[in-house]
């Protein structure tokens, strides 16, 4: 889920609120500010915000793009303690390639629809292993660059950061797809 879907899913967390499209239906998202939602209200949020996103982004998320995905780099911030400047490491930046159908809108909506399934518990964990998006504590943010998007994941943890640059990782050193052709000795 992106930084702003998930500052948006804080923001009516903390507000106890929670206004679906239909008139009239509305729920409490947490019992006391910045609680995390309940299974319930992670499916309500998830019928929300999953309509019209089709069943293999439901399921895979951002992964449902592994293809896409070109590059993985540290995520690093310089922090200043005192006047000595240090760089940390705080997760992943991810590089995807541009393909049609694909915006910054479209990559923060297929993440918010995953997280909240998730969180609802309504998918199985096949994928959910290798899968730095959804790891608790992560903030992901997209960006639109030249020739694609890069893709932010962010740890709240030092622990948390590595092991999203970990999974990261892994991502393009395991093999998405079989290759098509192999080259053969005459």
């Amino acid at each position: 889920m992106t930084t702003k879907s998930r500052v948006l899913l804080g923001v009516f967390a903390a507000s106890g609120v929670f206004i679906t499209g239909t008139a009239n239906c509305a729920g409490t998202l947490a019992s006391r500010p910045g609680a995390t939602p309940t299974k319930a209200q992670y499916a309500a949020i998830a019928d929300d915000i999953c309509a019209g996103v089709p069943a293999k982004e439901r399921d895979m998320g951002l992964l449902a793009y592994r293809d896409a995905m070109v590059s993985v780099a540290p995520l690093r911030q310089d922090i200043f303690v005192g006047k000595v400047e240090t760089t940390r490491t705080e997760g992943a930046i991810i590089g995807l390639r541009a393909m049609p159908g694909i915006s910054v809108p479209w990559l923060e909506r297929v993440d918010s629809c995953h997280f909240a399934l998730v969180g609802s518990g309504r998918l199985a964990g096949n994928e959910q292993a290798v899968d730095p998006f959804t790891l608790p504590g992560a903030a992901v943010g997209a960006t639109e660059v030249y020739a694609g998007f890069v893709v932010s994941v962010k740890g709240a943890s030092y622990n948390e950061a590595q092991e999203i640059l970990r999974q990261s990782q892994a991502l393009l050193s395991e093999p998405s797809r079989s290759p098509t052709a192999a080259l053969g000795t005459r």
